[in-house]
């Protein structure tokens, strides 16, 4: 399971607080366009704006057979505060946890003298890692499966996708004990 892998809840938030935001800012919006930017249904779409309609969140009026404007409640608007809350207070802790895990990984790293690291696994862990390793003068290289990975003191494995999956590719070629997985990827480093 990735690190920060939505769950059903958050991500139901997500769209909802997009919803609600495109509803804010352009009352004429299409379904079928919201859908399509969501990456999600046009059924589904239909589902949260009544969700919305029912829960008080969203008034809907009729324009003409085909048309309906929305209209953000002010219940609608104190919702989509509370969920954006709710959603920063989730990335600040992952960030928080992220960049102490990486301190850890790269203390370790200089005490064995390994300057040499790679980063495998590119997005929002690796760039973590990548800020962390400049208050300790070590530039890591994000790096693929193509890569030379015998070059490196170490390895930090950064995927949020598929944690486990790019952990046991590594495993196979290379020294574990230069093999570093911060613990909020959750990967379990007993061979399967």
């Amino acid at each position: 399971m990735a690190a920060f892998q939505d769950t059903r809840d958050q991500t139901e938030q997500k769209v909802l607080v997009h919803l609600l935001s495109e509803i804010e800012r352009n009352a004429t919006f299409t379904q079928r366009g919201l859908a399509g930017e969501l990456g999600i249904a046009l059924g589904l779409m239909n589902q949260y704006l009544k969700s919305c309609v029912s829960k008080g969140w969203v008034r809907a009026s009729q324009v003409s057979p085909r048309r309906i404007t929305y209209f953000l409640t002010p219940e609608g608007f104190a919702e989509k505060s509370q969920m954006v809350k709710g959603y920063l207070a989730r990335s600040l802790t992952f960030f928080r946890d992220a960049r102490t895990q990486c301190e850890d990984i790269l203390e370790s790293c200089l005490a064995q003298g390994w300057r040499n690291i790679a980063l495998m696994g590119a997005g929002d862990l690796a760039d973590i890692a990548s800020l962390v390793s400049m208050r300790a003068n070590i530039h890591p290289e994000l790096v693929d499966f193509s890569s030379d990975l015998a070059k490196y003191d170490a390895v930090i494995v950064t995927d949020l996708i598929d944690p486990q999956g790019t952990y046991d590719k590594i495993a196979l070629r290379m020294d574990k004990a230069r093999l570093f997985t911060p613990d909020i990827l959750h990967i379990s480093r007993v061979k399967r």
